[in-house]
């Protein structure tokens, strides 16, 4: 298809970035909301995104409002057509004259096009029919990683995009919960603690307990630093598997994080330990150091963006992404407690 040639740029007033989820993915497009507003500092800059994430984006001082929107599958035409109005009436009400939707899918598009707004932004490459909704055609790039991608949009109309920042805003609310929540807590002498984020979206990402609760016994040996396990509601079995398997004190938070929580707690780690999934891309945009476990899914396209990380990449064969034809992983086991181990001391010592 062929792209737009790049316009005139016109200085949008109304700035509608549509991004509905996931964590992770609305993390990585933060640095394109900085860049839009170096490139537009009096425009008003609004977010539509999924209302179960919207936490995460309150307090963000690159923008004017959020606009929470209710998931629906296809399945629920009823519900989905009655949202699908009440969003076309609430941002039509606001008079965007530019919409820009570096997600790509059908629904993102859809609500782009039913914003109303003049000009619409899509990339050249994206699915669903989804470039059928759009009027100006972004050149984009799968083989860049999502950050990178995603500042194209920026890029496209003039913004500066360098420095990549994020800006993920802590509330106050939030850093006093974390005070609390560890007050009575063993705290290492500096007070920072060691992150083990123990689940993932997709179990074929998830890292073994046994692995983890290895890892808390290497940390213990050589460590007086408080280890937090790190998860939402649905890791709490994996949780309960961990200290099953280890006499290792924890301070255990799994399920017990709000997103304007998280965020506090992962920033008094001096390292984090994660596999793919959003709480990575949390402590990116903090500057926390990052042990990222990779297996079937591609580093370079969704790890943690930057140097202040490493990844250790078991690099399958299989490279099955996102459709995993085992049930047992051994992607992920092979990642050893060792290994994470020495990466942990790495990241320790390079950020003294």
């Amino acid at each position: 298809m062929a792209t737009s040639p790049k316009p005139q740029i016109e200085t949008p007033q109304r700035l509608l970035l549509i991004r509905r989820s996931s964590i992770g993915d609305i993390v990585n497009t933060m640095p394109t909301l900085v860049a839009l507003r170096r490139g537009f500092p009096d425009a008003h800059i609004s977010w539509l995104v999924d209302h179960r994430f919207q936490e995460i984006l309150q307090g963000h001082d690159c923008l004017d409002d959020v606009i929470p929107v209710r998931r629906h599958s296809a399945r629920e035409i009823i519900p989905l057509i009655g949202e699908l109005r009440r969003a076309r009436r609430l941002l039509r009400s606001r008079q965007f004259d530019m919409a820009i939707d570096p997600q790509g899918l059908l629904k993102s598009a859809l609500i782009s096009y039913l914003s109303g707004a003049p000009r619409r932004l899509g990339f050249d490459d994206e699915r669903e029919l989804s470039t059928r909704l759009v009027n100006e055609i972004v050149p984009g790039d799968h083989n860049l990683h999502a950050v990178d991608r995603f500042l194209l949009m920026a890029e496209y109309l003039g913004c500066p995009t360098q420095p990549v920042e994020f800006r993920l805003p802590i509330s106050p609310a939030g850093r006093q919960w974390a005070a609390d929540f560890l007050s009575g807590n063993p705290a290492s002498a500096d007070g920072r603690l060691i992150g083990l984020n123990v689940g993932a979206f997709k179990p074929h990402r998830c890292w073994p307990t046994a692995h983890f609760a290895k890892l808390a016994e290497l940390l213990l040996q050589h460590w007086d630093v408080p280890i937090v396990l790190i998860g939402g509601p649905g890791d709490r079995q994996r949780a309960e598997s961990i200290k099953q398997q280890t006499t290792v004190p924890l301070i255990d938070a799994v399920g017990h994080t709000t997103l304007s929580q998280l965020p506090a707690l992962i920033d008094r780690c001096a390292v984090l330990v994660s596999a793919d999934t959003g709480a990575t891309h949390i402590a990116v945009a903090l500057d926390t150091p990052v042990v990222a476990l990779f297996g079937p899914s591609f580093p370079h396209l969704t790890g943690p963006h930057g140097d202040n990380n490493i990844v250790l990449w078991s690099k399958p064969e299989c490279a099955c992404w996102n459709k995993p034809t085992c049930r047992d992983y051994p992607c992920m086991r092979a990642i050893s407690p060792e290994s994470v181990f020495q990466a942990i001391q790495e990241l320790l010592a390079r950020n003294r």
